[in-house]
Formats: C-alpha cells, sequence, structure tokens
C-alpha cells in the first residue's frame, strides 16, 4: 500500500510539474504559453477591423489619381500668359491650351443631290413653291448639288426661316447645318492631383478670376 501511494504522489507531481513547464513558468515553453503567443504577434496595436463596406487603406505609395481643371473663354494672348503662370507655380501639373471651335453660322439648305439634273429639278419645285431666295451649290466638295437657302448668324434665326419655309412654302427636305470654323477664344487645361491643381488655381490674378469653367477634353493616350 505505501508503494502504491508513493506512486500515485510521483504520478501527481509530475502531471503538476509538467503542467507549469507547459504555462511556461519555467521559462520558454515550446511556444504554448501567452507570453509566448503575444510575443509572436506582428504589432498588434496596429491591427484594424474594417466594417461591411469599407475600402481598404491605399497601399503606401500608390500615386494619386489625376483629376483635370479647364478654364474656358479665353482670348489666346490671356491663355498664353495663364499657361506660363501656372506652369511657373507647379512643374508636376500638366497645362495645355487648345483653341476653341465655335459655330459661326448656321446653313440653312437641302442636302445634295446626286446629280447636277436632279439639283436643277429640285431648284425648279422651290420657284413654283415661292421660293425665290435660293441657290444651287455648284463647286466640287461635300456639299456639291446642294441648294443653299439662308445663312444665319444666329441659330434661332435660322430656326425662324426654317419653320417659315416648311408652314408657308410647304418646304419640306430642307435642314439647318451648324457651320463650325476656328474660334479666336481658346481653353486652358490643367492635369495633376487634387491638391496640386488646388494650389496652382488659388489666388489667380484679377483677369482670371471670372473665367468660364469648362468640361476637359479627353485625354490622349
Amino acid at each position: 500500500m505505501q508503494v502504491l501511494r508513493t506512486l500515485f504522489f510521483l504520478l501527481v507531481l509530475g502531471n503538476l510539474l509538467l503542467f507549469a513547464w507547459g504555462q511556461g513558468y519555467f521559462g520558454a515553453a515550446g511556444g504554448s504559453g501567452e507570453a509566448e503567443r503575444l510575443a509572436g504577434q506582428i504589432e498588434p496595436d496596429k491591427l484594424r477591423i474594417a466594417g461591411k463596406g469599407t475600402p481598404p487603406p491605399k497601399a503606401a505609395g500608390q500615386p494619386p489619381r489625376e483629376e483635370c481643371r479647364a478654364l474656358a473663354g479665353l482670348e489666346r494672348e490671356a491663355a498664353g500668359r495663364l499657361v506660363e503662370l501656372l506652369s511657373g507655380r507647379d512643374a508636376q501639373i500638366k497645362v495645355d491650351q487648345r483653341s476653341l471651335d465655335e459655330p459661326r453660322s448656321w446653313w440653312v439648305h437641302i442636302p445634295p443631290l446626286p446629280n447636277s439634273a436632279q439639283a436643277d429639278r429640285k431648284a425648279a419645285e422651290l420657284s413654283k413653291l415661292g421660293v425665290k431666295d435660293f441657290y444651287v451649290v455648284r463647286e466640287s466638295g461635300p456639299n456639291q448639288y446642294a441648294i443653299s437657302l439662308g445663312l444665319f448668324k444666329s441659330e434661332d434665326g435660322a430656326k425662324d426661316y426654317l419653320d417659315a419655309l416648311q408652314r408657308k412654302k410647304n418646304v419640306k427636305s430642307a435642314r439647318i447645318l451648324a457651320r463650325e470654323a476656328a474660334g479666336d477664344k481658346s481653353a486652358v487645361e490643367v492635369r495633376g492631383s487634387a491638391d496640386r491643381l488646388a494650389r496652382a488655381l488659388a489666388d489667380l490674378p484679377p483677369e482670371f478670376i471670372a473665367v468660364q469653367k469648362a468640361e476637359c477634353a479627353i485625354a490622349k493616350p
């Protein structure tokens, strides 16, 4: 009996010692102790739990998204001065100047006929309908054998005349075409990160403060 009690005591003592060793009370304990587990974590204070739908943070070093601002309606000389001013403020932004195409006139006409004979027949029909001011375009080009009915400086004037031709003269084939020409106005486009653009466009001289904001053209690849 004494031998059994001794063996039982040694077994219990061995289990207690094994438990204490496993908890790290005697130093390193195979990586399972609480102290070892905490020491093995990689910067636990920097861990963050993102909520559902929260976008991931931007990777370090990722370049900011490029944006564009356009200032339009400038005289060419003024646009040149603005380009020089903005380029001098920040060499990292892209500054471009482009001419604006402005509609100069609106053309009321009958689109080109297939050949001269058909154009002459259409001209005769117009005369019978009481239309007097017209001529057949005979010069070679995209509008050859079209019939010009009038050229207007405003779109409203062209629409009024077309409406009168349709209602009073029963001319159904007439159309309006906006004729565009290179205008004398320019737009200045500035591309870069949002913060750079804000700094570059801040506190502009008085001649540029009231400049019209416009859409940027599609950037060339």
